[in-house]
């Protein structure tokens, strides 16, 4: 970046000596392209050091992300480990089936679109239901009643 300032420097430098009319078109040319250049010179030093911050950012994030990958896959290779010896693959199977969630069909009142939801959502304080497609609230439960447009009521 030093090195592209001293070149628009000498550009300037160059310009001033080569003696144009002052006001004249050849003169306003050369004024305007040099600092012209000493603009994109300052934008690309900017975005360059932007960039290096990105860099450092970038290289952070993936140092956290690495370590976390460690973490979250050391210990489910541990749990794998330790339900290989407790459980045969009949009853991993089982535990799958038992483990399924059941849910809830609703129908949105005001887009008539049909959304699916756990149904043991319903049985929780401070829960509230919106429909995902238009966003229209369709249970709360501080309220304990699935909300219905008037004609349902």
């Amino acid at each position: 970046m030093a090195d592209l300032r001293r070149r628009i420097s000498h550009l300037q430098s160059l310009a001033d000596r080569a003696q144009l009319k002052d006001g004249s078109r050849e003169s306003r040319l050369f004024t305007e392209m040099v600092e012209v250049m000493r603009e994109m010179a300052l934008d690309v030093e900017e975005v360059s050091a932007n960039q290096l911050d990105l860099e450092e950012y970038l290289e952070e994030v993936d140092s956290d992300l690495m370590t976390l990958e460690e973490d979250v896959y050391d210990d489910a290779e541990d749990d794998d480990e330790e339900d290989d010896e407790d459980h045969d693959f009949e009853d991993l199977a089982m535990d799958d089936e038992e483990d399924e969630a059941e849910y809830v069909e609703l129908e949105c009142p005001q887009c008539e679109l049909d959304s699916f939801y756990n149904s043991e959502l319903f049985d929780r304080d401070g829960v509230q239901l919106t429909c995902p497609h238009c966003g229209n609230v369709l249970f709360d439960s501080d309220e304990d009643c699935l909300v219905m447009d008037d004609e349902e009521i």
